[in-house]
């Protein structure tokens, strides 16, 4: 029996297309250079795929946006001044939980709206390390494309530079 071409034709177009997305990087946005496991490649990259994963309710997606634990340690840590007077347990345990908290909020408040980004402003405070920068203050404007409402989208916080990458360093609750 022989198989249907029009199969063999969709499953060899899925094939090609699956490995130049792999060869174009995996992920749309995505900065392979970076350190940072899955860093955008600019701050309105990195806005871009928070209202993706808002406008589906994706909490792991948006949670994939944010430095990990592993990353903060072994990358961010070492070269924070925090190190002298802290723990990294103590504040890790601090800021995650907020970090958390405020994802939810933000995706219980603005979960599955039709957003689409007006601009990114990084903040005038900016810490430069050796290896990453933090553009602390950063704001996300947005517009709800069925109403035309315009505002500051509350979520952008920190965001960390790092080997052309860019990823949150935390959410933004307190708004």
């Amino acid at each position: 029996m022989c198989p249907n071409p029009n199969v063999v034709s969709r499953w060899t177009f899925g094939v090609l297309a699956l490995g130049l997305a792999l060869g174009a990087g995996g992920c749309a946005g995505g900065a392979s250079d970076s350190p940072l496991e899955g860093a955008a490649r600019s701050p309105e990259a990195l806005a871009e795929a928070a209202l993706e994963a808002l406008a589906a309710s994706d909490q792991e997606g948006l949670a994939a946006l944010v430095v990990s634990r592993e990353e903060y340690e072994t990358l961010l840590w070492p070269e924070l001044p925090d190190g002298d007077h802290v723990t990294f347990e103590f504040v890790w345990g601090m800021s995650m939980p907020r970090t958390r908290k405020a994802r939810r909020a933000t995706n219980d408040d603005y979960g599955g709206l039709p957003l689409e980004l007006v601009r990114v402003e990084l903040g005038e405070e900016k810490e430069v390390y050796e290896t990453f920068t933090l553009h602390r203050d950063s704001r996300m404007w947005v517009r709800n494309t069925e109403t035309g409402q315009e505002g500051r989208l509350p979520l952008m916080d920190v965001l960390v530079e790092m080997g052309g990458g860019w990823k949150f360093l935390n959410f933004r609750g307190d708004l």
